[in-house]
């Protein structure tokens, strides 16, 4: 699947080194054999799972700031841990209350040896982080109106919000104190959702 996975990610437009496409390979690998037992994915075909899992969360990359990320509601780990592959120089702290999705996040961590992953196993809501985080990433969680309130005591005063939704977003975005956009490019426009950011607005 390593190659398939080479491949697919170069013909999308998102460059991987031989050694992080191993490593994303891996990642799946270890979904499939531990969602026999625990429900990760809905998502089994290996392709489909490049192209929903994969492709999808890397289409964030271009678009994180600052050194220190938190995917909030990470489940099987996503988008949070095929970043950290891709992106070694940034910290991302998975947040996930459920035990056993917590439990598989600890393993792919020590098992893929990503020194840039926390593993916090609380709702995202009782988290006091030792410095807010730059960006939080959030992928089919809640509502952006909720995800903003959700996470407000966890991102920076400049931070930002990268959430990947359905394209219809608008509608449920409140009406002040913060912008919207939605990230246009040529991976994100290929996506079935969209990658919405959602910043502070400016006084």
């Amino acid at each position: 699947m390593q190659q398939r996975i080479f491949d697919k990610l170069t013909e999308a437009g998102i460059p991987v080194s031989e050694e992080q496409a191993a490593k994303l390979s891996s990642y799946l690998e270890l979904m499939l054999r531990w969602n026999e037992v625990h429900n990760l994915t809905s998502i089994t075909d290996k392709n489909e799972m490049i192209d929903r899992h994969l492709v999808e969360s890397l289409a964030c990359a271009p678009y994180l700031r600052g050194e220190r990320v938190a995917d909030v509601g990470s489940g099987a780990g996503l988008p949070g841990i095929p970043l950290a592959i891709a992106r070694p120089d940034i910290e991302f702290t998975l947040i996930e209350s459920r035990g056993k999705r917590a439990r598989f996040l600890e393993h792919v961590r020590g098992a893929l040896e990503l020194g840039n992953v926390v593993v916090e196993h609380v709702r995202a809501e009782d988290l006091s982080p030792r410095q807010p985080f730059t960006t939080v990433l959030a992928r089919a969680v809640a509502a952006p109106s909720e995800l903003i309130e959700l996470t407000q005591q966890l991102r920076a005063e400049a931070g930002i919000l990268l959430i990947l939704t359905r394209a219809n977003y608008e509608e449920e975005l409140p009406a002040e104190g913060f912008t919207a956009h939605i990230a246009d490019d040529p991976v994100t426009r290929s996506l079935k959702g969209a990658l919405v950011i959602i910043e502070t607005a400016e006084n």
